[in-house]
């Protein structure tokens, strides 16, 4: 099932329910729903964030020894 139809569906629920706890439960739960922390990124910062991740499933990473070496080189250990 799709997105939009699951919204439909469960707003559909809502809507029939007689059941104050269950409007009660649903009301709670969205206040107290958190953002993800990529929605709070600027465009930018989503789109870097992106573009790291395909250059990881393209396999374009440096491997941790060779990062071990390089900060080792800074004196950072």
């Amino acid at each position: 099932m799709d997105l939009q139809a699951e919204k439909l569906s469960i707003l559909q629920t809502i809507m029939s329910s007689t059941d104050e706890g269950l409007i009660r439960d649903v009301k709670a739960l969205l206040s107290d729903r958190k953002a993800d922390w990529f929605d709070e990124l600027s465009e930018d910062q989503q789109k870097d964030v992106l573009e790291s991740l395909a250059e990881a499933d393209r396999g374009e990473t440096v491997p941790h020894s060779e990062v071990v070496k390089l900060f080792g080189r800074w004196g950072l250990k």
